[in-house]
């Protein structure tokens, strides 16, 4: 976000448009299970949920279709994306393709400054495990974007990172209803466990088996639940 300097040099960010409120709130609605897998968005319902007029979120909903968390229909208005087994499966497949290319990537790039990021996000994300509000869980989504974030960045592919949001998108409603049923955030969080360890000792093949693995059981689980919000 842009910044602008005060006297002493600190930066104070300048504050976000409309619109860009608009975008975060209503993502983070739909991410966070307000609007559920399919539903339809009435931009009239919407904004007024939202205490908006409808242009700023008619300038939000094309950027949040962009990313894959909704879809536009034809002379009906936009849903949150729905998606069926096939299309989770082929999804995560674009995932475990890209995050096992960045991060072999990253490991070899690494400073100690990615490490110690990477250690941070995970000691953060512990302290919310045994936090049983829901609060709490939705902060941990935020942190596991963030540290996946962190162990990928260092491989400097902006365009594989683009590409991977876009996936990310589609998917993420799903991963966090999931849990919300389940409750659990035991076995995730032991496998960011590991793969820290591994980036952080740079074994580079155990990485790329761990990131694989990691993407793979989050697709089994989601696929397990998917029948409950269906």
């Amino acid at each position: 976000m842009p910044s602008v300097m005060l006297a002493g040099g600190s930066a104070m960010p300048e504050p976000m448009s409309l619109p860009e409120i608009v975008y975060r709130k209503l993502r983070d609605a739909i991410l966070n299970g307000v609007y559920a897998p399919g539903a339809m968005l009435r931009q009239e319902e919407v904004a007024a949920q939202l205490g908006v007029s409808r242009n700023p979120l008619r300038e939000a909903l094309p950027r949040l279709e962009s990313e894959g968390i909704v879809v536009l229909y034809p002379r009906r208005g936009y849903a949150v994306v729905k998606l069926d087994p096939t299309e989770i499966c082929n999804v995560f497949d674009l995932r475990i393709l890209l995050e096992t290319d960045l991060v072999a990537r990253s490991v070899v790039l690494k400073t100690k400054a990615d490490e110690q990021r990477v250690q941070s996000i995970l000691d953060d994300m512990a302290l919310l495990v045994e936090q049983a509000e829901a609060a709490d869980r939705t902060r941990w989504f935020d942190l596991n974007l963030r540290f996946h974030d962190a162990m990928l960045l260092p491989a400097r592919c902006p365009h594989h990172m683009k590409a991977l949001a876009q996936s990310r998108g589609a998917l993420e409603a799903y991963i966090r209803a999931e849990v919300r049923l389940t409750g659990d955030l035991n076995q995730a969080q032991r496998e960011h466990a590991e793969l820290t360890l591994a980036f952080i000792s740079g074994d580079k093949d155990r990485l790329i088996r761990l990131t694989r693995e990691h993407s793979e059981h989050t697709r089994d689980r989601l696929l397990r639940g998917l029948p409950r919000w269906q």
